[in-house]
């Protein structure tokens, strides 16, 4: 199939690079052979770009969970004197004193953020980006038994914190936390 060179005065041919039909045929089959293979790379980016986007609401959830609960754990209770301690019982939001050190402490949302804010000094943090909904973050109350719930605050024992984020691919992603009050 190669194409044959005569040499002048050897009396022999050789043979000299391809013909123009293995030239087609090889370059339809690295056609083929890249059509069966870029399917393949695709699916790997796309589970890639998923997984990643995943990780990072994971990431930022478990973060902003954390850090609230935290701060709620900054709240004495003395179920002897309840009223002692002040706390503005809201369904999307959470303000309370910290009897450490007096500070008002604001968790809020407002899509896409669920802030965290401290009266003195005026400080505001984002916990997340990723809110979807301003209901996507709950603050629910319960009595000791961690069953029945409360506005009161005499008897307030756990605050339950639900949050859904959604991640840049629309997937969502929750947690729910329990925080007990600790006494005085």
């Amino acid at each position: 199939m190669r194409g044959l060179l005569h040499m002048p005065g050897s009396g022999r041919q050789t043979a000299n690079g391809f013909t123009l039909i293995e030239a087609v045929v090889t370059i339809v089959l690295i056609g083929v052979l890249a059509m069966a293979v870029i399917p393949v790379i695709d699916s790997g980016v796309r589970t890639y770009a998923t997984t990643t986007n995943s990780l990072n609401a994971l990431s930022k959830l478990r973060y902003a969970t954390e850090r609230m609960a935290r701060e709620i754990r900054e709240v004495r209770r003395n179920p002897l004197t309840p009223t002692d301690f002040e706390m503005t019982l809201g369904a999307n939001t959470l303000i309370f004193t910290k009897i450490t050190d007096g500070n008002q402490v604001t968790i809020s949302s407002s899509t896409p953020n669920v802030t965290l804010t401290y009266q003195t000094p005026a400080v505001s943090a984002v916990l997340t980006d990723l809110l979807n909904a301003n209901t996507d973050l709950n603050f629910q109350y319960y009595l000791a038994d961690k069953t029945t719930p409360t506005v009161s605050l005499s008897q307030l024992a756990y605050v339950r914190i639900s949050l859904t984020l959604t991640d840049r691919d629309g997937a969502q992603v929750n947690q729910v936390t329990w925080v007990a009050l600790r006494n005085q």
